[in-house]
């Protein structure tokens, strides 16, 4: 009996080190309701704006709320006060509290309604237009996001008018906006470049953001200068490539068709094509802050997530289902946009970890075998002994997988063929010496 108990605590176990995402409710009361943009404060307060995944109604205007780190969230209509307001759509949201947020917003039928920068400072029960930022040209001005370093700076980007991009800073929470001198940023491409809805990144004091003719405006000062550069073979339709930086140096590009990875190691000045393995998810990608891990989603066909930890050359599967917006606080906080199926089911997933290497049992020899669980391809690890052969049975004793090596520190065992279950891995040492773990396959 302590042994069938024993076996169930472990398969148990294995089940739970398996879930990097942990899905949870938006409570949005309609279903396919995702996510457009979201917005982590820290470990506790997240923000996040409502999008229709099926029908991409615009029109839509809805947040969702966490205080305590993404566990429970509560949804809540945005109103903004305006005569029109289905003239008008959401394109970001960011927030610096859980009482304090701003949105931006943009016109969806030209010469009827003015977008602009609206703010909360009372959770989400009233919206207000903050209207030093003009955002007054019927025909031009369009609002593509809006981001707040703090309580007091922050920055509004918007698409040409005037002959310049339409790009405002404030330094007391946007009270006051100031526009960005025309001098002091690149003038757009002849024959109307603009930019896009929440296509933009940050990584400290320094932002991006993207065009349709693929360039990518840069500012290393919260948006008071720029300078401008072009990306590498991009898509038709620039809006649905994506790219997200590490640090101020260290980037990634994702063409979205053809899927293709592009790498930075000086801001996005220059571009270098990635031979990846694995497989990459074209609807977003991000970089957990800092780290040479980034993640990658998809909400369309093929869906799925996918992580890589050596800056996108090799991609591990996660899962098959929709992910869509990524964001990340750190190595063990983010979350990724989901699908809801009603206000109690579904909509986020929770960013729970990359389960760390498995030690075997004998720490003599310092073996790890990662990710465990598994979804295929299982990577060793071995800091003293040499590897020389890896040997996988069943729970019934019986040989599934074998491979021979010269004498490695590091290894890769190609899984994928195995069925989901549990197994044991035999590694066999240059010294004949042998040590066994158990491993689990997705």
């Amino acid at each position: 009996m302590k042994k069938i108990l024993l076996s169930i605590l472990l398969v148990s176990s294995f089940v739970v080190n398996a879930q990097l995402w942990t899905e949870k409710a938006t409570g949005f009361t309609n279903p396919n309701r995702t996510l457009y943009s979201i917005s982590i404060v820290d470990a506790n307060v997240i923000w996040a704006q409502e999008f229709d995944n099926i029908n991409f109604d615009s029109t839509i205007k809805g947040f969702t709320l966490s205080t305590d780190g993404g566990k429970t969230w509560t949804a809540g209509p945005i109103d903004l006060n305006v005569l029109k307001p289905d003239d008008l759509g959401i394109s970001s949201i960011t927030a610096v509290s859980a009482t304090t947020a701003w949105i931006s917003v943009y016109p969806i039928i030209a010469d009827t309604s003015e977008g602009g920068i609206w703010k909360t400072t009372d959770s989400g029960a009233t919206w207000t237009k903050q209207t030093t930022t003009q955002f007054s040209n019927l025909i031009d001005s369009y609002a593509n996001f809006v981001h707040f370093w703090d309580a007091n700076n922050g920055i509004a980007g918007g698409d040409p008018e005037g002959g310049e991009f339409e790009i405002y800073t404030t330094t007391d929470g946007g009270t006051n906006w100031t526009r960005v001198d025309g001098a002091n940023i690149p003038d757009p491409d002849a024959g109307g470049e603009y930019g896009y809805e929440n296509i933009y990144t940050v990584s400290g004091n320094t932002i991006w953001f993207g065009t349709d003719t693929g360039r990518l405006f840069k500012s290393d000062d919260k948006g008071l200068t720029w300078t401008v550069n072009t990306v590498p073979t991009p898509s038709i339709d620039f809006a649905l490539d994506r790219f997200t930086f590490s640090d101020a140096n260290k980037g990634l590009l994702m063409t979205y068709d053809p899927v293709e990875l592009f790498n930075t190691t000086d801001g996005g000045a220059t571009w270098s094509p990635v031979t990846k393995t694995g497989n990459l998810f074209n609807t977003n990608i991000s970089y957990i802050p800092g780290t040479s891990t980034v993640f990658s989603a998809a909400s369309a066909n093929p869906l799925g997530s996918s992580y890589s930890l050596d800056n996108g050359f090799t991609w591990i599967t996660i899962d098959g289902v929709s992910h869509g917006e990524l964001a990340f606080l750190n190595d063990s906080f983010g979350f990724s946009a989901g699908k809801n199926t009603d206000a109690t089911t579904g909509g986020i997933f929770k960013f729970t970890g990359i389960p760390l290497k498995t030690p075997s049992f004998d720490l003599k020899n310092q073996i790890s075998a990662y990710p465990n669980p598994t979804n295929g391809i299982l990577h060793l690890d071995s800091e003293i002994s040499l590897i020389k052969g890896a040997t996988v049975f069943d729970l019934l004793g019986r040989q599934v997988y074998s491979s021979k090596f010269s004498n490695l520190n590091k290894a890769d065992l190609d899984l994928k063929s195995l069925q989901t279950g549990n197994y044991v891995l035999k590694v066999t040492y240059d010294s004949g010496k042998t040590e066994s773990m158990k491993v689990m396959k997705n």
